[in-house]
């Protein structure tokens, strides 16, 4: 295992053993701010809308959005717990992304 990897492992592991111990310190801000880490890290768990991805993400219309999804750039949303339409990770916006840099001369 790569060393770096070993030692977030390790980390994450103490900090585990710390919540599981009652011995957790942290505030609301601090548990988002690991929360939103770690999605980060792991770009597949933490789900979005298609407006958050638009104006957050990609920085383009929904109408765009849903020009990627028919061309097969985006994946179809799935269902998620907490949302009514369709959600996405910021992992399902990669090659959406790659495009619009790609392609960063077109009007859209």
């Amino acid at each position: 295992m790569n060393t770096k990897l070993k030692l977030l492992r390790d980390i994450m592991a103490r900090i585990v053993e710390d919540i599981d111990a009652g011995n957790s310190t942290e505030d609301e801000a601090e548990i988002d701010a690991a929360i939103d880490m770690l999605s980060t890290l792991n770009h597949g768990i933490k789900r979005y809308s298609k407006r958050w991805l638009c104006d957050n993400v990609l920085h383009c219309s929904e109408s765009t959005f849903n020009n990627y999804i028919a061309l097969g750039i985006i994946p179809k949303g799935q269902p998620a717990v907490g949302f009514k339409e369709l959600s996405w990770s910021i992992k399902d916006m990669d090659d959406a992304i790659a495009y619009r840099k790609a392609n960063s001369a077109k009007i859209y």
